[in-house]
């Protein structure tokens, strides 16, 4: 199916008429405090209660020191209100509402009301002379009217509190005056005005703000304030609700969705060009002219025309239409039918039958039966995100009924080129396709393209990290949670998350529950502790401390489902089981080239599968001199990106299911854990290094994957032959090095204990008995390996302690730990839209190597690589270059990225490695381009080679790396010498 074909206007939305421009009075009439009040009295569109006193007039809000222009604050504020009241109707999901409604025990409308009212004070801060006093140097006219309205700001405060934190204390107090409410309570409240900058300030500065009148301001200040807080209640119908809202604290998790409302309302209401300053200054021409600009989609709503999954089925794939519903298709679709409120699906079944299919059905379900308006889709890489993408992309041309916005989020979006057409296509948020709703299109808003905006989109599919950064501590985290409340949410291949990360994992699904959010968790194998734990965080996030657990039997596939009670739902068995044939080989690559030539000596396609590039590449080395070229490929993490991308599209059109498959009489496929991710591809035979038990059963579901008429007649029956292990006759087995420095002793000594003496494994029977027994606390080692069973345990449990106090340390509170939002984020968790290299390290424990743009260096010029979309054009240095015209250049450059070995990404080196890189290539003057700002860059020479010296061990020690690179083994690095 072809790419959306967006349609658009540069000049105006298809979905609405672009509002009349300013008169020109409006557009050149001098913003004073006369002009001002002038106006508000003039303008036939002002109601009653936005006529403020000439003093509130007076007061600054907002400054443009180049134009000279400045805008009152009550004005920003009535324009914040309506903004927020706008995006409560027509962008807030029906289920996020609702949400609201059931957290703070009143009706929609007057949750409504509280939103509207908190966004249009969370500036009141900014009427006090702590505040005003910043402009008497650049706007002194101003602070001159103001103090002739009583509201002197003369005084310099050279140690400021943040005009955020004097909102809340202001709010706080308020409540706390007006209502007479606890004051815990009222801080539930006024948290949120607290929190519109994304941190929320701590106790102690509130205390701060509070004893510091001075800053606060007395006599016409507080007047003012008392003017703004009283009107803005009576706007908003704020005054009839809180009466109700203070005789209950408002839960954190309302807190954390409004504060992010109200962050979208003043975001929206602080920009010129959508609420200009010399613009007109009624608010419903205001917003009726910003929304129109805006164009933001309504959220998805969900019909699916049938109940019955065949049908749905045929509808939202039709390319899937000669064959009915798989079992687990039919099993999610009926239990999505079936629950009872906002359910989590965990669902275990093996590649190839139709998961993400069945899980995307159940999100239209549980989307129209519960009112999400859209679906978030984690994946565990950028590699898997892709293609993912258009997957998805597929389902929504069927499954739209009318406009929605999507967006793809990880670190390397914009180069994505499905992705990049619909931001191409999609100028000034054009997002119809015609008159027809049938013909409605998912396309790109574009005030919802920015790093922080993008989870906001009502379709979102990202890498697990953009649902983890909910979890993290980090600024405007708020903005995470409002985009992820009204949606369904689907993490798959959820086994790739590791005890660091699944710590983040069960956070996010206890603040997901706490939001009546449904979330499909899916994997190939699951062991039933993990099973049992995501349930247990998502049970804590309704309130049930002690849920069910699933039955931990060996069922399989199956699917658990928990929507206030935990239920085991079967799912109907397809296919008979397949016997894989278990051998156990020596470690050394020579033998795999004396094993393969036998078994391939009459065609076939083998895999290898090893747990290190480096091995990778001594096996690949090995076969190299035996093997054709055009029957041997590696592929690692280690290429250049546009390379691995090739290798992979390559790869599925060999070994995939694709009609036009051209599958080769004889192929090796050496690599690394690339292959047991999602791609769908299927080998005769199967060489694998020993690996923890589930992620070894997922390589084997490479064996004999689809069905094939014919297979070489040495292939006919499945085999693995296992390696990794230098002495598998010794007790215990001798594991090799790589095996133990990736997955640690422990679960490769019970991988090999769950397989000891074992000739054969049968799919899928085995698959969970094995699972359930490799990660048995009580599995008892086989006899003889006791000591260094007990070591690796030990040695384990101490890893699992430190990463689970790792973890903590940035770990969002769960909902029910807090009260309020003062303080949650106690710490920085680094802002993961800024690096996100950055946010990523703060929820994965891994070494992840330093990803770096490759150039080619040739005499004296820099050129660009010939893997890239223009090899061998000149890159300038020191000179501007990466915009404009240059920009597709810059933008092709920057998909030619790599990752550098881990070994030269060591604590204690990785910043002398970054100073080192940076000395490499003048690059100032590129970083103009969005493409290449604050990227690294790696030059090769022209034989592929680079030097790089690290230091190592005391003052004055270094060591030298050399660095190669070629398109047929990727990217080697060899330490030189000690100098």
């Amino acid at each position: 199916m072809e790419t959306p074909d967006v349609r658009h206007s540069p000049h105006c939305s298809q979905n609405a008429s672009a509002p009349a421009p300013p008169a020109a009075h409006e557009k050149e009439r001098p913003l004073t405090v006369a002009a001002v009040a002038a106006v508000a009295a003039d303008d036939a569109g002002t109601v009653q209660n936005e006529v403020w006193s000439d003093a509130a007039l007076s007061a600054w809000g907002k400054t443009d020191r180049f134009t000279g222009q400045w805008f009152p604050v009550v004005h920003h504020l009535t324009d914040s209100a309506a903004m927020a009241e706008e995006l409560f109707d027509h962008y807030l999901p029906p289920a996020a509402r609702t949400m609201l409604s059931d957290l703070a025990g009143v009706s929609v409308q007057e949750v409504r009301s509280l939103a509207a009212f908190l966004a249009g004070v969370h500036d009141i801060g900014k009427i006090t002379p702590q505040f005003a006093s910043q402009v008497s140097q650049t706007f002194p006219t101003v602070l001159a009217a103001m103090k002739r309205h009583g509201l002197d700001a003369s005084r310099p405060y050279p140690a400021r509190i943040p005009h955020a934190t004097l909102s809340q204390v202001i709010v706080q107090d308020w409540l706390q005056t007006e209502y007479a409410a606890d004051p815990r309570t009222a801080a539930t409240y006024a948290c949120i005005a607290g929190g519109h900058h994304g941190r929320n300030p701590s106790k102690l500065s509130i205390v701060q703000a509070r004893n510091s009148p001075g800053a606060l301001g007395s006599g016409t200040w507080i007047e003012v304030r008392q003017e703004v807080l009283q009107r803005m209640s009576a706007r908003t119908g704020a005054a009839q609700v809180w009466p109700m809202l203070v005789s209950r604290r408002l839960p954190p998790s309302a807190q954390s969705v409004l504060t992010g409302l109200v962050i979208m309302a003043d975001w929206m209401a602080s920009n010129t060009d959508y609420f200009p300053y010399d613009g007109p200054l009624s608010t419903p021409r205001r917003l009726a002219q910003a929304t129109a600009l805006l164009d933001l989609p309504q959220p998805w709503r969900a019909h699916p025309e049938s109940t019955d999954a065949t049908t749905l089925l045929h509808q939202r794939f039709p390319q899937l239409a000669p064959w009915p519903a798989r079992g687990i298709q039919r099993s999610l679709v009926e239990s999505a039918q079936a629950a009872r409120s906002a359910p989590i699906f965990i669902v275990e079944a093996p590649m190839g039958v139709g998961k993400t299919e069945g899980a995307l059905l159940a999100a239209e379900v549980l989307a129209s039966r519960f009112g999400q308006g859209g679906v978030f889709l984690g994946l565990p890489t950028m590699a898997t995100a892709n293609p993912m993408f258009t997957r998805t992309m597929r389902w929504l041309d069927n499954a739209l009924g009318e406009e929605a916005s999507v967006a793809l989020t990880h670190g390397k979006a914009a180069l994505n080129d499905e992705y990049d057409s619909l931001l191409r296509a999609s100028w000034h948020g054009d997002i119809h396709d015609g008159h027809d709703p049938a013909e409605s299109r998912a396309v790109v808003n574009m005030w919802l393209r920015g790093a922080k905006r993008a989870g906001l989109s009502s379709f979102v599919i990202g890498t697990i990290d953009q649902a983890l950064f909910a979890a993290l501590k980090a600024k405007h985290v708020a903005l995470r949670h409002l985009g992820l409340a009204g949606k369904v949410v689907i993490v798959d291949e959820v086994h790739s998350a590791d005890a660091y990360m699944r710590e983040y994992l069960h956070r996010l699904l206890t603040w997901l529950a706490s939001w009546h959010v449904p979330v499909i968790v899916m994997s190939a194998t699951l062991p039933p502790a993990q099973r049992e734990g995501f349930i247990t965080a998502y049970a804590r996030g309704v309130g049930d401390l002690h849920p069910a657990l699933p039955d931990a039997g060996d069922s399989y596939p199956r699917v658990t489902l928990y929507d206030g009670d935990t239920h085991d739902i079967p799912v109907s068995a397809e296919e008979g089981s397949m016997l894989v044939s278990l051998e156990r080989m020596g470690d050394d690559p020579a033998l795999i080239v004396d094993r393969l030539s036998a078994l391939l000596a009459k065609g076939g396609c083998a895999g290898v599968v090893c747990n290190t590039v480096r091995r990778a590449q001594e096996v690949f080395d090995a076969l190299h001199g035996s093997v054709p070229d055009d029957e041997l490929i590696l592929i690692h993490s280690r290429f250049l990106a546009p390379e691995r991308l090739a290798r992979e599209a390559d790869l599925v059109r060999k070994l995939g299911n694709t009609k036009d498959v051209q599958r080769p009489s004889r192929l090796i496929v050496v690599g690394t854990q690339v292959l047991e991710q999602s791609l769908d591809i299927d080998f005769d035979v199967l060489i694998s290094d020993l690996a923890p038990i589930d992620l070894l059963l997922q390589r084997v579901g490479r064996l004999h994957r689809h069905h094939r008429a014919s297979r070489p007649e040495l292939l006919r029956e499945p085999l693995l032959l296992l390696r990794g292990v230098t002495d598998w006759e010794s007790t215990p087995p001798s594991l090799a090095r790589s095996t133990t420095a990736i997955y640690g002793a422990s679960s490769a000594l019970r991988a090999a204990a769950v397989l000891n003496e074992q000739t054969s494994i049968t799919l899928p029977d085995d698959i969970a008995p094995l699972v359930r027994r490799g990660y048995d606390p009580d599995l008892p080692p086989p006899a003889g390996w006791e000591d260094r069973w007990r070591a690796a345990e030990q040695a384990a449990a101490n890893a699992l302690a430190v990463k689970r106090q790792r973890a903590q340390a940035y770990l969002l509170p769960a909902p029910h730990a807090v009260s309020s939002l003062d303080g949650w984020i106690d710490v920085d968790g680094g802002d993961p839209d800024r690096a996100e290299r950055e946010g990523h390290a703060q929820v994965r424990d891994s070494e992840d190597s330093l990803e770096v743009i490759v150039v080619d260096r040739v005499g004296d010029e820099l050129r660009m690589p010939l893997c890239s979309a223009f090899p061998g054009t000149v890159i300038p240095q020191g000179q501007m270059w990466g915009t404009g015209q240059d920009a597709r250049y810059a933008r092709a450059l920057a998909a030619c990225t790599l990752r550098l070995p881990q070994e030269l990404c060591r604590e204690g080196t990785l910043g002398p490695l970054i100073e080192a890189l940076e000395g490499m290539v003048d690059a100032s003057g590129w970083q103009q381009s969005p493409w290449l700002r604050g990227q690294l860059f790696l030059p090769l020479d022209d034989h592929g080679n680079v030097a790089i010296s690290l230091p190592r061990g005391g003052p004055g020690h270094t060591e030298l790396y050399l660095l190669h690179y070629d398109s047929v083994r990727g990217l080697t690095a060899e330490k030189a010498r000690d100098h």
